[in-house]
């Protein structure tokens, strides 16, 4: 590592339980380090970012995913290292999956927590918000075998983690109420796929970012030929079965026609029992890089395949939609039918035409009348010093654009 650590910048800050399946996030990190300078999270990305070539373009909006397996997300992690003197603060989030496997669904959109983790972590220190809690996969906390909380137990708010300002300690951001468990959530037994993943998923977390210096990623093909050479009954139909996918999956992974995600290597560890950072790190030459077992046995997991669509049904709810006051757009009228928006215009292409024709005209009949509205507003005044002295006086922003019509 080429960090120089002679002239730190800001709080040498420790991060909590690197190379521990309950290292905290990235997210988290930048968060109690915003809290040491009691600055804003925002004003401390902008600094950050700022601090040499910018490695985010636009920083005005929704601050940056840095648990992502990105290359961004990697090298922001890397200059916040060099800035806080801290070379493990760089091993924090999973930048180090970059260009390994597909970003997509690793990370929850909204926030999970375990209430009976933030209330211990309350009465002592260290409130953080570990990894393994901001992965999609992982249901359970591992510590207290209780299902992990995602709404407001008061007021039923879900908090997400991209928005500007977002709260990550033990308070609703919402009602303000408390986040830690009063009495205790009861625990809950884990099906054995739910403490598989929980387990595999640790394993992934708690590898530090060093190990993955200098080692490939195997292909697909590869891996299977290791657990072949291991002893396991890896023929596709076995496989199909075990991962609970289709054989077209198998097939087009076997041809390497496509990078396997993360869900589908978790599958794939959980299914042989063999550890799942194994199946993303190898050293060029190593052949027998798959000699660590996973502690759990080996699961079945139930078959994803998609429920059959009643097109007939969904149809009679599709003409009502079209004939609706309302001109939803076609995703959220394919989300109300739980059909993939996709499948939807390839299957109904008339349809979904009509719905998005609707729904621009919709659109375009609102921008019309907020138009009329600020150039009323706009009339009414006495006199127009400015652009930014109108926007101020009829309270609307002067880069909308309605403003833009009117003031035009």
């Amino acid at each position: 590592m080429t960090t120089d650590m002679r002239r730190p910048r800001l709080w040498h800050l420790p991060p909590i339980g690197v190379g521990t399946p309950d290292v905290e996030s990235a997210d988290s990190y930048l968060g109690r380090l915003a809290q040491a300078h009691g600055v804003a999270r925002q004003t401390l990305h902008k600094f950050i970012n700022g601090h040499g070539p910018a490695i985010y373009q636009n920083l005005r909006g929704q601050p940056p995913r840095l648990d992502v397996p990105s290359q961004q997300a990697a090298a922001y992690m890397r200059r916040v290292a060099e800035l806080v003197g801290h070379p493990e603060v760089e091993t924090l989030g999973l930048g180090w999956l970059a260009d390994r496997v597909r970003a997509q669904h690793v990370f929850r959109s909204d926030r999970g927590w375990c209430s009976a983790c933030l209330a211990e972590r309350q009465a002592g220190s260290g409130l953080h918000t570990p990894l393994i809690w901001g992965l999609a996969s992982v249901t359970h906390c591992a510590r207290h075998c209780v299902r992990l909380r995602t709404a407001c137990p008061a007021c039923g708010a879900k908090g997400s983690i991209r928005r500007v300002g977002a709260v990550d300690g033990a308070s609703c951001a919402s009602c303000g109420g408390t986040l830690a468990a009063v009495g205790g959530d009861a625990a809950e037994p884990m099906s054995d796929v739910e403490a598989a993943v929980l387990e595999q998923m640790g394993l992934l977390v708690s590898v530090v970012a060093s190990q993955a210096v200098g080692s490939e990623s195997p292909s697909f093909g590869e891996i299977v030929t290791a657990l072949h050479r291991r002893g396991h009954h890896v023929k596709a139909c076995e496989m199909v079965r075990r991962m609970g996918v289709s054989k077209g999956t198998v097939s087009t992974l076997m041809r390497g026609r496509t990078q396997p995600g993360i869900d589908l290597l978790l599958r794939l560890s959980t299914a042989y029992a063999v550890q799942l950072p194994d199946l993303l790190l190898r050293r060029p030459g190593d052949r027998d890089w798959l000699k660590r077992a996973a502690r759990h046995h080996p699961v079945v997991w139930p078959s994803r395949a998609r429920p059959r669509i009643d097109w007939a049904a969904s149809q009679r709810v599709l003409e009502l939609e079209m004939a609706s006051e309302a001109a939803l757009p076609v995703a959220q009228v394919a989300k109300r039918l739980q059909i993939d928006p996709r499948h939807l215009m390839t299957q109904r292409p008339e349809c979904a035409a009509v719905l998005g024709t609707r729904y621009q005209m919709r659109i375009k009949q609102e921008r019309e009348r907020e138009g009329d509205r600020v150039l009323a507003m706009v009339q009414a005044l006495d006199e127009w010093p400015s652009q930014r002295a109108v926007a101020r006086d009829i309270g609307v922003s002067r880069t909308s654009r309605g403003f833009r019509g009117a003031w035009q």
